[in-house]
């Protein structure tokens, strides 16, 4: 009988033991609680860094998907995507590549000047274009969307450039500058390299 009594009272300090190592157990202060959340969203933000090359940080950025009006956003939802990246094989090697709308660093008032990219699977990179474009940080008039291969109609080059009739039959997926009311510039893969053309005025 009196063991039994000893192995309830051991069961009972044992209980007692667990509860008040519970309550010493260190709490994440309330000002800090959020700190978890933060720490998630700053590995998916770290994740859509990389897709930019390491040379071209120092002065530009990936926009925050939150500059671009939500009408624009709907309006052009169904292409794949955002706005600011559009994924696809551009150049046919069989690896997915990215094109990337960026914006320059050196201010925090307005954009300078917006540009596009394309980052290849293979990790090669390409500039293909830079724009002066004096933008609010209210919102971008412009952004990114793909066509698909097969024929592009257009409306010409630049002057003094290769001549494209049109349409061209496009190999692979294109990318599309839209400038969004005012026109839009197609980069396609062609011969070997990006060419483009005016796809709408």
């Amino acid at each position: 009988m009196q063991t039994f009594g000893n192995m309830k009272c051991l069961h009972l300090l044992s209980a007692c033991l667990i509860v008040v190592a519970g309550c010493d157990a260190p709490t994440v202060p309330e000002e800090h609680a959020a700190d978890i959340h933060v720490d998630t969203l700053s590995v998916e933000v770290d994740n859509s860094a990389r897709m930019l090359p390491q040379r071209y940080r120092a002065e530009w950025r990936m926009p925050d998907p939150d500059r671009w009006d939500e009408y624009w956003q709907q309006q052009y939802a169904d292409t794949g995507g955002t706005l600011g990246m559009r994924s696809a094989d551009f150049d046919g090697d069989g690896t997915m590549d990215d094109a990337l709308l960026l914006h320059r660093t050196d201010t925090t008032q307005r954009d300078t000047s917006l540009a596009l990219l394309v980052a290849f699977g293979n990790g090669r990179d390409t500039l293909l274009a830079t724009y002066p474009w004096a933008e609010s940080e209210g919102g971008i008039g412009m952004g990114l969307l793909l066509h698909p291969a097969g024929p592009l109609g257009h409306l010409g080059g630049e002057e003094g450039e290769l001549v494209i009739p049109s349409p061209v039959q496009l190999e692979h997926p294109a990318v599309t500058m839209v400038f969004f009311e005012k026109g839009a510039i197609t980069w396609f893969w062609y011969n070997g390299k990006f060419q483009h053309v005016w796809t709408g005025d």
